[in-house]
């Protein structure tokens, strides 16, 4: 049976983005007014977030003896985020970067973040990849040998089925440098952010699907000099190691951007991309302007429908990216 997908980028601290994306998408807020349920769910870091947020919803709604979670229960969630329940922001926490968390290879303690989300599951009544209610893949990247895992709810294996749902989102939420590699039970090695393999848009884990209709969610990309701007103006103390790192994973994810806008329409029979433009770009680590990122993005969303991604616009956008890092090699 054709199936329709929804896939989550890798988004930092612009989760709210796609909160809002996905809660128009799926509620019929968009200018056609129809509701867009999916029957698989896919994400990427910050992305994978949304995609268990959309569990949670559509369960709610669809099973009355499920616990209730509703649009307005994340929203609560991500409006009350600040930099501290992601990391240690304590005097205690900031002096040990250099003694301890920079010697085992990252920077910030991601502990509080940790404490929010297993608080959060345990509100949704997840534990394992398992028991999310639609078929939902996560993407992590083994660090030590860059390979790609797709973790997947409905695996046909039940030790994948088994894993902890709070390790998988912290391990694909795990920004190299910024945050700690994070053990998965019951897998071998460290992983860290699924954005930094192929998965930047998941949107390979769709091919087995054959879906009807894909939807890649992204939040608002912007060019490289715009991303260099925010950082700097956001975030003027951050330490030039993370504030390298952060670049340089936001400038990788960019690229992969262009890979999945191309992959998609050769997977699905439709595929659309809903990216919001907002007024001003946002970074990827600061996490308290979450209100603010929805409200604007719900306004567009308003505004906006999903834009049809078509198979012969993106080859040429991508022979123009090609015809453009050949120049550049000239010079």
């Amino acid at each position: 049976m054709p199936k329709v997908g929804f896939v989550f980028s890798g988004a930092g601290a612009r989760i709210a983005q796609e909160c809002a994306l996905s809660e128009a998408l799926i509620e019929g807020l968009t200018p056609s007014g129809r509701k867009i349920r999916p029957d698989v769910v896919a994400g990427t870091s910050a992305g994978a977030l949304n995609a268990i947020a959309v569990n949670a919803v559509i369960r709610s709604k669809e099973q009355p003896q499920a616990p209730a979670f509703s649009w307005d229960d994340y929203k609560r969630i991500l409006f009350d985020m600040k930099d501290a329940k992601i990391f240690n922001t304590t005097a205690r926490g900031i002096t040990k970067i250099l003694p301890r968390n920079i010697p085992e290879g990252f920077v910030l303690d991601t502990a509080p973040f940790r404490k929010l989300l297993e608080a959060t599951l345990k509100k949704m009544e997840f534990d394992t990849l398992g028991s999310l209610y639609l078929p939902t893949y996560i993407s992590v990247v083994e660090k030590e040998s860059g390979r790609i895992h797709r973790l997947f709810s409905h695996d046909p294996d039940p030790a994948v089925r088994d894993l902890s749902l709070a390790d998988a989102l912290m391990a694909t939420s795990a920004v190299p440098v910024a945050f700690k590699p994070v053990k998965i039970n019951g897998l071998e090695g460290e992983f860290v952010d699924g954005g930094v393999g192929r998965d930047g848009i998941p949107v390979e884990t769709m091919i087995a699907e054959r879906c009807r209709e894909l939807y890649v969610i992204s939040r608002m990309r912007g060019n490289d000099k715009t991303e260099v701007a925010v950082f700097r103006k956001r975030r003027p103390r951050m330490p030039k190691i993370l504030l390298t790192a952060l670049l340089s994973t936001e400038h990788l994810m960019n690229n992969l951007f262009e890979y999945g806008l191309v992959l998609a329409p050769l997977i699905a029979r439709q595929a659309f991309l809903y990216m919001p433009k907002l007024t001003k770009q946002y970074p990827m680590l600061g996490f308290s302007t979450q209100r603010e990122q929805y409200e604007e993005t719900m306004v567009w969303a308003r505004k906006n429908d999903p834009l049809p991604l078509k198979e012969t616009d993106l080859k040429k956008r991508m022979l123009r990216h090609l015809s453009k890092w050949l120049q550049e090699r000239k010079e």
